[in-house]
């Protein structure tokens, strides 16, 4: 996808002003393959569909958009992640807070943690074997509970009861289920009230007036404001007349690079146990030896210069909770390079 669009109604928009609003202001260029990218033109190709859900003014867009940041991990997620540890567990759930001995024999185990956090719930209306897995959290809104999986695909017409995984595989259609979701809850109501609080809680608790806050109400405000301030005024996000022409492609990262995009390669690669001896900026021989590590371990060309595909991928792979919550060793592994250096 180009870099500038045209939405209908809207106007022309630049891409990489909106992939810098999201945390780590990475550009279009790499935004575009990742999943962030992803969710971005689902939103772009479903305005026919907003619009047939009556989201189509700009503050019940920019609160829809909002609730939508949050509930991804600001577009990074298409599906709830159960991974966990055993102390993630424990941290997170009380169940295995009061279960020690479970946590440590269903650590990691992600099917079993969710049938055991989610399976028999009669709120959620998980009444069969492995519904707590088959209805995990998915999509836009991350969709919970057979309960909510057929009631959304009657108001969607799309078959999420027999075809769950669809709002994680088609993001136009998680968008979709989403506004369905959205307009059957009667959120537009609260949404023209610039009323983020009772949207949040309608999203997240599945009433409005629940006076229980939602989880992360206060970042769900926060990044409707966000939202709104390209909704309101989408001439923040147009591309510059005066800009000059767009710069050739980006450079691949070797050694002696720096700045900006080497301090990102670094920060995923730590995430993800690739060890780079620091995050500074500065593309060395600890860096090259963990995207060496990457490339051999991920079936990328073993060159130590991080091209387009590999950044694209270390970044894909750094945006996985699956992957990054199961880093916890320095993967620059001996056997690659023969001994441990700086």
């Amino acid at each position: 996808m180009a870099k500038t669009v045209t939405i209908q109604g809207v106007g022309d928009i630049d891409l990489d002003k909106i992939a810098r609003l999201l945390p780590g202001r990475k550009g279009w260029d790499i935004l575009q393959m990742t999943t962030q990218g992803r969710y971005i033109k689902a939103i772009i190709d479903s305005w026919s569909v907003l619009e047939r859900y009556e989201i189509n003014t700009p503050l019940r867009l920019g609160h829809f958009f909002g609730q939508g940041l949050v509930e991804t991990g600001w577009f990074k997620y298409t599906e709830e992640g159960f991974n966990y540890s055993e102390e993630g567990l424990k941290k997170t759930f009380r169940f295995y807070r009061r279960n020690p001995d479970l946590a440590k024999q269903h650590a990691h185990r992600k099917e079993l943690i969710a049938n055991t956090v989610y399976g028999g719930r009669a709120d959620l209306g998980n009444t069969e074997p492995g519904d707590g897995w088959k209805y995990r959290g998915r999509g836009f809104i991350q969709l919970t509970g057979r309960a909510n999986y057929t009631r959304y695909a009657e108001a969607s017409g799309i078959d999420l009861v027999n075809d769950p995984d669809i709002i994680r595989r088609d993001l136009t259609k998680s968008v979709e289920v989403a506004a369905a979701f959205w307009k059957a809850n009667g959120l537009n109501a609260y949404a023209d009230q610039n009323d983020a609080v009772k949207v949040s809680r309608g999203v997240n608790r599945g009433n409005p007036n629940d006076p229980a806050a939602a989880n992360h109400e206060d970042l769900r405000i926060l990044w409707t404001e966000t939202a709104l301030s390209i909704t309101r005024a989408p001439q923040n996000v147009a591309p510059d007349p005066t800009a000059p022409a767009p710069a050739p492609s980006l450079k691949p990262l070797t050694v002696g690079s720096r700045g900006d995009r080497v301090r990102a390669l670094q920060t995923d690669l730590n995430t993800l146990g690739y060890n780079t001896n620091g995050v500074d900026g500065v593309f060395g021989q600890g860096t090259k030896r963990a995207v060496i590590a990457f490339q051999h371990e991920n079936g990328l060309p073993v060159t130590g210069i991080a091209d387009t595909a590999t950044e694209t991928a270390i970044d894909t792979a750094a945006d996985d909770p699956a992957r990054t919550r199961a880093a916890t060793q320095d993967r620059t592994s001996p056997a690659i390079f023969g001994s441990p250096g700086t």
